[in-house]
């Protein structure tokens, strides 16, 4: 099975005026079981409720299974869910901008930030063009 990929040629498509800023919406939602396998559900959705004043931080720690980090997967959960919803609609998705939650919150921070900054990464994808791609990291 091929991976979803977010085409970049030709680049002349980009052309034009820009979209206007628009409320963010969900448009899809997948979910990670207890193993972190994929789900195309809502299966690990869980109410909020904010805990009791009090809380013992330390508790939990024993029982707390950490997800292997050093398996990166970038966004290839997201792309598989919106191509997924695409297959059903039966067309694209309407969306100048997909990004993960809080993630616009934090571009958009940045600039008045002094702890953090940004590594910009060309990724040459074939014919010519870089896909340019920002991502924040923080000083240690």
């Amino acid at each position: 099975m091929s991976s979803p990929v977010f085409q970049i040629q030709p680049v002349a498509r980009f052309d034009g005026q820009s979209e206007p800023v628009k409320r963010p919406r969900e448009i899809a939602y997948f979910s990670y079981d207890d193993k972190h396998q994929f789900h195309l559900d809502d299966s690990s959705m869980q109410w909020y409720y904010p805990p009791k004043l009090g809380a013992d931080l330390s508790k939990g720690f024993d029982t707390f299974d950490k997800h292997d980090e050093s398996i990166d997967e970038h966004l290839d959960n997201l792309l598989k869910t919106i191509a997924a919803h695409e297959k059903e609609e039966g067309k694209k998705i309407d969306a100048s901008i997909v990004t993960w939650r809080g993630m616009m919150t934090k571009i958009m921070s940045a600039p008045f930030e002094d702890r953090d900054g940004y590594v910009k990464n060309n990724t040459n994808h074939g014919k010519g063009a870089d896909l340019t791609i920002m991502s924040m990291l923080a000083s240690t």
